[in-house]
């Protein structure tokens, strides 16, 4: 069960034609337990909603929550990126289903409906999910052989996350192909809801996207905790249990505290 959820939706934030105006307000590198934020545009303070006790999602807008770094300031909390309309399905669960059914469309539904995770695997379409692991709690399985070498030859092998990848076409990110015993396996029997997959995609390492040779040097060279953004792409006729998704509208992100592997 998770105690409090945090739904972000884009939020206009208009400059003037010089945006490296230093007279405006510069970045507030906040805390989750600082009692206030600052205003994107103006700089004023208004109160910070992740202090509130909330059975219901938080709303703020993208640039309330990148002026504030919450990024930084949410490391140790499980994150998850998705389309608009797959927070939707979240929301309303198998009466979302029906609606696309009878309707052909999703309704609107109340942005202060709490979304449930375990409805994430039945939705389909496609979302965004990040991994922090640190390599000094790597320990080499016991009686078990290094890790073989990838089936497929065009794969690369992630030590001590012990997992084998290879790049996607676009070369802009990497696939995964199998997961031997090492931190992501670790990660997945803490994390169920957020576990890793073959067939999941790797986007971004510490916040930052590239080629897929470039991801895959970054994972190789983090000297200790690596921030891994994986993509899982679900299938839209894998369950009769799931969601016919609409295509990508504004992103939108659900946040829910949670102990991570390796710390954070």
């Amino acid at each position: 069960h998770l105690a409090q959820d945090l739904a972000i939706y884009p939020g206009a934030f208009i400059m003037g034609d010089n945006q490296e105006d230093e007279s405006g307000p510069k970045p507030n590198q906040a805390n989750a337990d600082d009692e206030f934020l600052r205003h994107p545009v103006t700089g004023a303070f208004f109160r910070n909603p992740l202090r509130d006790t909330a059975e219901k999602p938080i709303i703020m807008s993208l640039s309330e929550y990148e002026h504030n770094c919450l990024d930084n300031a949410l490391s140790n909390w499980h994150s998850v990126s998705m389309p608009e309309s797959v927070f939707k399905k979240m929301q309303q669960g198998k009466a979302a289903s029906q609606e696309v059914q009878d309707t052909g469309t999703l309704k609107t539904s109340d942005a202060k409906t709490k979304a449930a995770l375990r409805r994430l695997d039945r939705v389909t379409g496609q979302y965004e999910y990040v991994v922090t692991v640190r390599k000094s709690q790597f320990v080499a399985p016991r009686g078990h052989r290094r890790h073989s070498a990838p089936v497929n030859p065009a794969a690369m092998q992630v030590e001590k996350l012990a997992m084998d990848v290879v790049p996607e076409m676009d070369g802009m990110r990497l696939k995964v192909e199998t997961i031997g015993e090492g931190l992501i396996a670790a990660w997945n029997r803490a994390n169920p809801s957020f576990a890793v997959r073959p067939m999941d995609y790797i986007t971004r390492i510490d916040g930052q996207r590239g080629n897929a040779q470039s991801l895959v040097e970054a994972m190789t060279a983090a000297e200790d905790q690596l921030k891994v953004t994986f993509m899982r792409v679900t299938n839209r006729t894998a369950s009769k249990m799931s969601v016919y998704t609409q295509d990508a509208q504004d992103l939108g992100a659900t946040l829910s505290p949670g102990d991570l592997a390796g710390g954070s």
